[in-house]
């Protein structure tokens, strides 16, 4: 008998706090600057880099969360047969938090043992295990720490779990529905993504799901799980080629960037590795076996053909990001299924339309030397047809048929997400905003109750209730934010249903806001012309900022913008808002040491910490009081800065270790050595590792080997 019912996930973790008040703008191209290497394969150049760029509001930071562990508890939700255990965390994006097979007794998925936050995500905040829906853009789900609903519909003999969400950036609803069959050693899942508005927009979907790297009885015969798929095709990533990121094709089990390895063995890989496979099947798949040949094994039905292997290697770096993720020496990689040939491309969603899959997970037992054998193709062929048994392709379509019969159905809510869909809900059914303009409103099924309305969207709320933003006290900070043309709409008409000295003499917060928009849109005149004014209505320091960064946005070697940015950083820091959040000493002081002002930033600094508990050096403000006793050659500060775990490091941030080395080859120099001579003793010494940086700091993804003597 399938049950699903409410639980808790008891678990150690380091809390999200609040977010980050201040809008981060998005890159003014939409396409992140990408080449194709070697072998990248025709079929695959359109929408390459296509609405890749970074792109973050309306949604906001989450960076307030720190290394400390606590005891911590989720509501959650359990769907149980005879076989499986299904564990989902609605309050964190509906992650599948485990999959347990009952009869082996063995997680499915990796379980991470702790809830540890990571700057790895679109929002910053990520963490590791399960399985996570992913819909936007490049950067993971901007619902990974946030809550989404939850609800379930029973008919027809089985029990769904639906969740769902309004994904604001794209303006598309998504949902993923569970059902767990009676008989069944698979999970099965619908999922619908919905375009509410008459325009074609990219669609961007990944299912994420980490398994372990290794397991089974068999040390030492094969290395680590072997990751297979309907095709030996992929796209690889080309590592250490920095911002613009490169792509080749090849064929498994060899690549270029691993020679004489078989790169099927994620364990093989010396660098955090990943590629993506070109399937071109009706019955697309992806299994990781183990040693032992248990194995995770995953289908789908079109269109989600492609699928993804990524492993934080062997490396000190990718080794030291898995520690960071979770507990010491945890080792798992990751699984994926795709809309598009990579994550730097994106499908696409008709207008009015939705699209729709199925896709099912479960374990398998496979003889491990067939699994195991040299012949990729003929590995991968065997692994297919034990699969296909477990999840048949007509299981699969069946899943499909069931999710689109109930797509109109609603479901009993037992878990609130946010109140976003309940203002679409709420602004559609008022005739707010213009006319003809993102009018699909909420598809039908999905149900956004007033109570989810909260203190993100009470401001919104309040727009479209009242006509007008609510009165805000500058100390209050500028609250969520809202970009998109229907939103804008009813700011403007907001501004003409009052006086304007009464608008403009009382009201900093609606020009702030439409400031927001115009940047966002590209229009940096207008937005400044914005922000003046609401700093004229009440001096606050959220203009004052904004204007620093539409400053910084046009700065150039001699034009003076960078100057201007930096006093318009300082009006705001020296306003008293300046000091309630710490997002304004987090850019103003960096800035200052971009500029060269090494001295000013460190008073600043000094100033802004004195007295302050809250005052943690973490992010761009452990990196900065870093520089600062590096350029003031003060060795104990900066060892001591060495030796902190930086919380709130990015993914791919070396800046913490490219000064450990600049400080390394200063000292040769300070010994008499030429210049040149001590970089390039500094660089060999890191490539052979005779010479390791604190490991406190040392997150390098991709490590250029150096070759080893008889190499």
């Amino acid at each position: 008998m399938t049950a699903v019912y409410k639980s808790t996930l008891r678990v150690r973790g380091s809390p999200v706090g609040g977010g980050n008040p201040q809008p981060f703008f998005r890159d003014p191209s939409p396409e992140l600057p990408v080449a194709r290497g070697s072998g990248f394969p025709e079929q695959a150049r359109d929408s390459f880099g296509r609405e890749t760029s970074f792109r973050l509001l309306p949604y906001t930071k989450q960076d307030r969360y720190s290394r400390a562990l606590r005891n911590m508890e989720f509501p959650s939700i359990v769907m149980e047969n005879s076989f499986l255990r299904a564990e989902f965390v609605p309050a964190l994006g509906g992650r599948l938090w485990s999959l347990f097979d009952k009869k082996e007794g063995r997680d499915i998925l990796y379980r991470n043992p702790v809830f540890r936050p990571a700057n790895l995500a679109i929002r910053d905040a990520w963490f590791s295990g399960g399985i996570e829906w992913n819909i936007g853009r490049l950067g993971h789900s901007v619902h990974t720490c946030s809550p989404v609903f939850a609800g379930v519909l029973s008919g027809g003999g089985e029990t769904a779990l639906r969740l769902w969400e309004f994904e604001r950036q794209t303006r598309l609803f998504w949902r993923v529905e569970c059902v767990l069959p009676e008989d069944s050693a698979a999970l099965y899942v619908y999922v619908r993504v919905e375009n509410p508005d008459p325009e074609k927009k990219p669609l961007y979907w990944w299912t994420n799901a980490a398994v372990p790297q290794t397991g089974g009885n068999s040390p030492g015969k094969f290395p680590g799980a072997r990751v297979l798929s309907a095709t030996d095709e992929v796209i690889y990533i080309v590592p250490g080629t920095g911002r613009v990121k490169t792509m080749g094709g090849a064929c498994l089990p060899e690549l270029p960037v691993l020679p004489g390895a078989d790169a099927s063995y994620p364990a093989v890989s010396d660098y955090s590795n990943e590629y993506f496979f070109q399937n071109k099947t009706p019955y697309p798949w992806e299994s990781a076996v183990y040693e032992d040949g248990y194995a995770y094994g995953e289908a789908s039905t079109v269109p989600l053909l492609y699928r993804k292997m990524f492993c934080w290697g062997t490396g000190r770096g990718g080794r030291r990001w898995q520690d960071f993720l979770s507990l010491s020496s945890e080792q798992y990689l990751e699984v994926q299924a795709g809309l598009a040939p990579t994550q730097l491309h994106t499908a696409d969603i008709a207008a009015s339309s939705a699209v729709d899959w199925a896709q099912a997970f479960t374990a398998l037992r496979v003889e491990p030397e067939k699994a195991h054998r040299e012949d990729y193709r003929a590995a991968a062929g065997y692994v297919e047809g034990v699969l296909a048994r477990a999840i048949p392709p007509a299981s699969l379509d069946q899943a499909l048929e069931a999710g689109r019969q109930r797509a109109g159905a609603g479901a009993e809510i037992i878990a609130l997400g946010s109140g976003w869909g309940a203002l679409e809900r709420l602004r559609v059914s008022g005739k707010a905003g213009p006319g003809g303009v993102f009018g699909g409103g909420v598809p039908a099924g999905l149900s956004f109750p007033d109570e989810s309305i909260g203190g993100d969207e009470r401001l919104w709320a309040a727009l479209i209730r009242d006509g007008r933003l609510p009165p805000r006290p500058p100390d209050a900070g500028p609250g969520s934010f809202a970009v998109d043309a229907a939103w804008e709409a009813l700011l403007l008409q907001s501004r003409e249903a009052h006086a304007p000295g009464q608008a403009k003499g009382h009201d900093w917060l609606t020009p702030y806001h439409l400031g927001v928009i115009a940047f966002e849109r590209g229009e940096t005149g207008k937005a400044e012309s914005y922000w003046q004014e609401s700093a004229d209505a009440e001096e606050n320091a959220w203009a004052y900022r904004n204007l620093a960064a539409a400053a910084l946005r046009q700065a150039a070697p001699g034009n003076g913008k960078a100057d201007e940015a930096l006093a318009w950083y300082k009006k705001a820091f020296d306003r008293e808002e300046g000091r309630l959040d710490p997002s304004f000493a987090e850019e103003y002081i960096p800035l200052l040491i971009e500029q060269g002002r090494a001295e000013e930033a460190a008073a600043e600094l000094a100033a802004y910490t004195a007295g302050r508990e809250d005052a943690v050096l973490q992010g761009p403000l452990l990196d900065a009081a870093a520089r600062i006793a590096f350029a003031c050659g003060d060795d104990v500060p900066l060892d001591r800065l060495f030796s902190l775990e930086p919380a709130r490091i990015r993914e791919g941030n070396t800046a913490l270790v490219d000064l450990w080395t600049a400080r390394e080859i200063q000292r040769l120099i300070a010994g008499g050595m030429d210049a040149g001579a001590a970089e390039a003793r500094v660089r060999k010494a890191l490539g052979s590792g005779e010479l390791e940086p604190p490991r406190e700091i040392d997150f390098r993804m991709y490590t250029r080997r150096e070759p080893q003597k008889g190499e």
